[in-house]
């Protein structure tokens, strides 16, 4: 389902003051975010025309910290492009001339041009694994040192 569908069908739940009020407290994060003055809780409410127990209660219900949940995931790819560009230029050398490994790792998993693998052994069980003698060494002096202790 997409996330304006998803928006429409939350707000259906919602009253307009829960949809205002949630408006708001998504709005105040990213305020705070960017080095803004964040509102209590009181001041909000009040905002809004209710008190901070009901907007306490609102924050309990599921529907409610779901539409901010969608509120919040738009205004992350609202801002997609700020993060490629941000992203480019890391790859580039940020500000010291340095390219970022970790945003060229990032770029890479991004578009499918690093994987992580893992390596697993499987022996059936019917079959034994036979050992080299090297393996064996080891094995059998691994379990003379059990011994002594």
């Amino acid at each position: 389902m997409s996330e304006a569908r998803r928006k429409r069908d939350l707000e259906r739940q919602l009253s307009p003051q829960q949809i205002k009020a949630a408006a708001i407290l998504v709005q105040n994060e990213w305020d705070a975010g960017d080095g803004g003055k964040k509102k209590t809780r009181d001041q909000i409410a009040e905002a809004v025309g209710i008190s901070r127990s009901t907007l306490f209660e609102w924050l309990r219900k599921p529907e409610f910290v779901e539409y901010m949940n969608v509120l919040t995931d738009m205004d992350l790819q609202a801002i997609r492009s700020e993060f490629n560009a941000l992203l480019v230029k890391a790859m580039r050398g940020g500000n010291n001339g340095i390219p970022s490994v970790k945003a060229l790792d990032l770029y890479a998993r991004r578009f499918g041009l690093l994987k992580d693998h893992v390596v697993t052994e499987t022996v059936a069980a019917d079959k034994p694994r036979t050992m080299t003698e090297d393996e064996m060494d080891k094995a059998l002096n691994e379990i003379a040192a059990m011994g002594k202790r």
